[in-house]
């Protein structure tokens, strides 16, 4: 009786697929570090931080009875500006995380028929 066995290797090291993934979000990162959206997002940081700074050195300069007013006026515009760079942290995080999903997913049906064959079956099937 003949019996057939069927070894399967990986033909790549387990290390450096995690080096070429690193690669690639660092990449990737540095990529959308350089978009335009993100200088404008600087911009409005390094606003918020400059008008968080001329706050607080009204705090210091001025009276006993306007400087309750003024960190209040202070801890309000830190709040507003967290908030804000907070949702836009958030908005770019999950974009990058749809992002890196799509790519995994397109080089996984680069190495697999079988997932190719899926993706234009659901083509043909919406045209």
């Amino acid at each position: 009786m003949t019996t057939f066995v069927n070894l399967s290797y990986t033909t790549s090291h387990p290390g450096v697929t995690r080096f070429e993934r690193a690669y690639a979000s660092g990449k990737n990162v540095i990529q959308r570090l350089q978009q335009e959206s993100t200088y404008a997002a600087a911009l409005l940081m390094f606003g918020a931080l400059s008008l968080i700074a001329s706050i607080y050195d009204i705090v210091d300069a001025s009276q006993e009875g306007q400087e309750l007013g003024a960190w209040v006026i202070l801890w309000t515009a830190i709040l507003v500006g967290l908030v804000g760079v907070s949702k836009y942290c958030k908005r770019q995080f999950v974009a990058w995380l749809k992002a890196d999903r799509e790519a995994r997913m397109w080089n996984t049906a680069l190495t697999d028929y079988r997932v190719m064959a899926d993706i234009r079956c659901a083509q043909d099937r919406s045209e």
